[in-house]
């Protein structure tokens, strides 16, 4: 009876085991589940949350009212459009918009470049260049003056952005620092005031921003729409691009300017 009753028991309970099976599945369903809700996917990331954009100062036309309109945020929000996104631009001093993105203040930042990205050591997705800014040297025609390269500035006097001789150091920053008539401005208006009133022989700065205040002054009255200026393509595109933290938002955004009616739009800033 005891080795009966022995073999009897150590034959499998079919229920307990299947209950067991049932069981543990429906646990694992419930910590996958869980997971998910406490780590989201990228894509529930880009579709659902905030996007911080970390900009600098405003530098008309490109961004205006600390990120409320400009060429460029309209650029940004267009690649971003197909994330159905809240975005929030975050106006920061131009420096430090690279900082926020390294304390990971902001999702993404503006005006990045390959020097940047290898000079600040900065980790993320670059989209690769979107836009190009493109600086020249601006004189009234009636100097005639004649300059081929960028040392020819050095005997004239020059009127340029704060900032322009670290930006764009080599040729350029020993041309400025050799000209005793060398100077430099936070406020770009103030160039092409000057340049009218013809207190400088040169200024230089990018085209969409001589453009827009060149514009503004005629319509203040303030300077003379019948000068002629004559333009110097000296320094060449300065291509950029943003940084992104997410992988996905990266590639959604440069996916969408792929597209041809986004190339038509942005033909005058391409880089």
């Amino acid at each position: 009876m005891f080795i009966k009753e022995l073999n009897k028991k150590s034959k499998p309970d079919l229920f307990t085991s299947n209950w067991l099976k049932i069981s543990l599945r429906n646990r694992w369903s419930h910590l996958i589940l869980i997971l998910m809700l406490t780590f989201p996917s990228s894509a529930s990331f880009s579709q659902a949350e905030k996007i911080k954009i970390a900009i600098g100062d405003d530098l008309a036309p490109w961004i205006f009212g600390n990120g409320q309109s400009g060429i460029l945020i309209d650029l940004v929000r267009d690649c971003l459009k197909p994330a159905n996104s809240t975005l929030e631009f975050i106006a920061y001093p131009y420096g430090r918009r690279l900082m926020a993105y390294k304390k990971m203040d902001v999702d993404a930042v503006i005006d990045i470049n390959t020097k940047t990205i290898s000079s600040e050591q900065l980790v993320g997705f670059f989209t690769g260049n979107l836009y190009a800014y493109e600086n020249f040297a601006f004189s009234l025609s009636e100097n005639n003056f004649s300059v081929i390269n960028i040392t020819d500035l050095e005997k004239y006097s020059l009127l340029s952005w704060q900032g322009a001789i670290n930006h764009l150091d080599g040729e350029y920053a020993d041309m400025a620092r050799g000209n005793p008539n060398y100077a430099e401005t936070s406020r770009q208006s103030n160039q092409v005031s000057m340049l009218f009133r013809k207190r400088v022989d040169f200024i230089q700065l990018d085209y969409q921003i001589y453009n827009y205040y060149k514009t503004k002054l005629i319509e203040a009255n303030e300077i003379d729409s019948k000068l002629d200026v004559t333009s110097f393509a000296l320094f060449g595109k300065s291509p950029n691009g943003l940084m992104f933290r997410d992988k996905e938002l990266r590639d959604i955004c440069r996916n969408e300017l792929e597209k041809i009616e986004m190339k038509i739009k942005y033909k005058e800033i391409s880089p």
